[in-house]
């Protein structure tokens, strides 16, 4: 790859970054709260990240640039932006509840050995469920958890057995 194409490739990268944050500090602004610097190093970890951080993962990486952020300020913001529906917080069965940036409908990848958690495109029209099953529910979410082994784990599972 050429520098000129590693450069277009990060300028895309960022212009990308730049307007998922202006949506983020218009939703911010909508609901009456400001992008405080605090508020703004958490966004930057989630967007920068794989996603599918804890809090404590993401109180490390802020503390990393704000060493004096406190426990509660991540804690709260983080609760802040799901109930804004900026993230979303996600119970994928690991024992500690994750936070994921991106809010589209997607299902996700666990692997039960290394909690690696990947994002994939799911037709979540194809499991409409027919009104005749909701037993009078209103259904208001729905999420799809695949759970297994990634390559790496997968091939250490099977060495083992």
């Amino acid at each position: 790859m050429t520098t000129h194409q590693i450069s277009s490739m990060l300028f895309k990268e960022s212009l990308t970054d730049m307007v998922a944050s202006n949506s983020i500090y218009q939703q911010l602004k909508a609901h009456g709260r400001r992008m405080t610097p605090q508020r703004r190093a958490i966004i930057q970890i989630l967007m920068e990240s794989d996603g599918h951080h804890t809090a404590d993962d993401i109180l490390s990486k802020v503390r990393a640039l704000m060493p004096d952020i406190a426990h509660a300020t991540v804690y709260n913001t983080l609760h802040e932006l799901t109930e804004m529906g900026i993230v979303t917080e996600l119970n994928l069965g690991l024992g500690e509840r994750r936070y994921d940036i991106n809010t589209s409908n997607h299902a996700h990848l666990v692997c039960l050995n290394c909690a690696r958690v990947e994002d994939v495109p799911y037709d979540f029209d194809a499991l409409e469920l027919a009104p005749e099953h909701r037993c009078g529910f209103d259904i208001i979410d729905q999420r799809v958890i695949y759970r297994g082994y990634c390559p790496a784990c997968a091939a250490e599972v099977n060495e083992v057995t």
